[in-house]
């Protein structure tokens, strides 16, 4: 944590909104983004980003500094995500007409290839990797968080969390290889729930 981050908290703790929009301003997508890859809907994404700032702002006097500002507000939206989803979600299948290519694209067949292999890694996560795993595999490989600050974030020791991030990636390599999620064809297509027998 920088001193810029350490005072702007200290003036939140007082009430400062400015100080608190400030902190918020830089987390914001960063949690938007973070709650999209564990639910994979927008809108649901932008009700628990609303939710957990909202929170934050409410707890904000409790901050103790002994994680980074990044890490507790993490907490508080996996927290939100874990009380919402405790049951598992009907399977949703991909919908290849979200997929948008931009009109100055020189190549919009490989974008659209592109496009198709991102939905089909996050399809995986979300339709076939458990929670307790997709969220650990999130924070870690698609957010860089260190072993130290996930563990903070879902209340698991350092050994726990080392385990399961392992089988976290063990889970997600095995149905994305061997599954019908990953079928590379010619052109990386996504072929989940046998719709082409190849």
């Amino acid at each position: 944590m920088n001193d810029l981050e350490f005072n702007l908290i200290e003036k939140a703790k007082k009430g400062d909104h400015e100080a608190f929009n400030s902190l918020l301003l830089k987390e914001q997508k960063f949690i938007l983004n973070l709650m999209f890859q564990l639910t994979g809907e927008r809108a649901e994404a932008e009700d628990l980003t609303q939710d957990a700032l909202l929170l934050a702002y409410r707890k904000i006097q409790g901050f103790r500094h002994e994680a980074g500002f990044r890490t507790w507000l993490s907490k508080i939206a996996i927290n939100l995500f874990r009380q919402k989803y405790r049951r598992k979600p009907k399977h949703i299948s991909i919908c290849l007409e979200k997929v948008k290519v931009p009109a100055d694209d020189s190549n919009p067949e490989r974008l659209v290839i592109k496009r198709e292999l991102q939905w089909c890694i996050i399809h995986n996560l979300q339709q076939h990797v458990p929670k307790k795993y997709r969220m650990v595999l999130v924070l870690r490989d698609l957010h860089n968080f260190s072993y130290k600050e996930i563990s903070e974030i879902l209340g698991w020791s350092l050994s726990k969390t080392k385990t399961m991030l392992h089988r976290a990636r063990q889970i997600f390599r095995n149905h994305f290889i061997n599954g019908k999620c990953k079928v590379f064809a010619k052109d990386y297509l996504c072929i989940c729930e046998g719709i082409l027998d190849l």
